[in-house]
C-alpha cells in the first residue's frame, strides 16, 4: 500500500511516504514553514508513489494532529495540491488499540499512534520515549494496552525557558554532554538538560517495570532520540519516525477490518 503520513505536532510537521511496505523518504519542517513547504513536499511525495492499482487516481493521506489550527494547514494543502481529502485518524478512522484510559480524546493521537506503532512490531511489553517539543514517555503492557505515561519539556523547550526567564542564562542547543561536570555556563546548562532527562527516563521505566511486573523494551523516538541513546544503555530500539510507522500500520490496519464500500 502506497501512503503519505503527517504527523501534526506542536513545533515540527513531519511528512513521510511509503511505498512497498517501507518507509522511503521523511520530511521535517517546523510548523511556521509549514504552509510555505508542505505543498510541494506532498506534490514530490505523491509522485515518487507512481501509477496506483486499479486505476486510482489519489494516494491515501492519512494524519494525526495535537493542534487544529496546524492541522487545518495540512488539509488546506492536501485539498489544494492533491484535490483530495486528508484523513485523520480518531476522525475518519479509528485506531485499534485498547486503552487503559476514559478516552481516546484524554490523550494524544500523537502518543496513542506511535505506541501503536510499537507494539504492532514488538508484541510485548514496551516503553516509547519521544524526545520531540514536549518529552513524552508511555507504557503498554503486554497485552498491548496503552497504559499512559509522562510528559516533560522536551530539551529544547526546557533550554528555552531557562533562557526566558533568567536574565543572565544564555540559550543553549542540546547536545553531547561535556564530561560530568559543566566548566562554563554553557556547558553546565546543557548537561544538566540532558541528565535530567536521561534520569527522568531510567527512573520512569523503573516505575513502569515495576507496575506491569517485568522489565519492557525501550524505544526512543522523535528528533532529540539520536542523542539521548547514544548516552543511555538500556534503549533497544531507536526509531525517529515511529509515529509515520504507526499511522501507516493504524491505516493499513483499518482496511484489513473494514468492509469495501460497493
Amino acid at each position: 500500500m502506497d501512503m503519505i503520513a503527517v504527523d501534526v505536532g506542536n513545533g515540527t510537521v513531519s511528512i513521510g511516504v511509503f511505498t512497498n511496505d517501507k518507509l522511503q523518504k521523511s520530511e521535517h519542517i517546523s510548523v511556521d514553514q509549514a504552509a510555505k513547504k508542505l505543498p510541494n513536499i506532498l506534490v514530490a511525495f505523491r509522485e515518487m508513489c507512481g501509477v496506483q492499482a486499479h486505476g486510482a487516481s489519489t494516494v491515501p493521506v492519512v494524519a494525526c494532529s495535537v493542534n487544529p489550527d496546524h492541522l487545518a494547514i495540512v488539509q488546506e494543502a492536501v485539498r489544494v495540491k492533491l484535490n483530495q481529502r486528508a484523513l485523520v485518524i480518531g476522525q475518519d478512522f479509528p485506531l485499534e488499540m485498547k486503552v487503559a484510559l476514559d478516552a481516546l480524546q484524554n490523550s494524544g493521537s500523537d502518543r496513542l499512534v506511535t505506541a501503536y506503532g510499537a507494539y504492532e512490531v514488538i508484541g510485548s511489553a514496551l516503553v516509547v520515549a519521544d524526545f520531540g517539543t514536549a518529552t513524552t514517555i508511555d507504557c503498554v503492557n503486554e497485552h498491548g494496552i496503552f497504559l499512559g505515561g509522562v510528559i516533560m519539556p522536551g530539551l529544547s523547550l526546557a533550554a528555552k525557558s531557562l533562557y526566558e526567564h533568567t536574565a543572565a542564562l544564555p540559550l543553549v542547543t542540546p547536545a553531547t554532554p561535556v564530561g560530568n561536570c559543566g566548566i562554563s555556563t554553557e556547558t553546565a546548562i546543557n548537561n544538566g538538560i540532558m541528565f535530567q532527562a536521561l534520569g527522568a527516563l531510567q527512573d520512569v521505566v523503573e516505575r513502569y517495570a515495576n507496575e506491569i511486573g517485568q522489565w519492557p523494551q525501550v524505544v526512543a523516538t522523535g528528533g532529540h532520540s539520536k542523542l539521548i541513546a547514544a548516552h543511555c544503555e538500556f534503549i533497544d530500539s531507536l526509531v525517529p519516525d515511529l509515529c509515520l510507522d504507526g499511522l501507516y500500520l493504524a491505516y493499513g490496519r483499518y482496511l484489513e477490518i473494514t468492509p469495501p464500500e460497493l
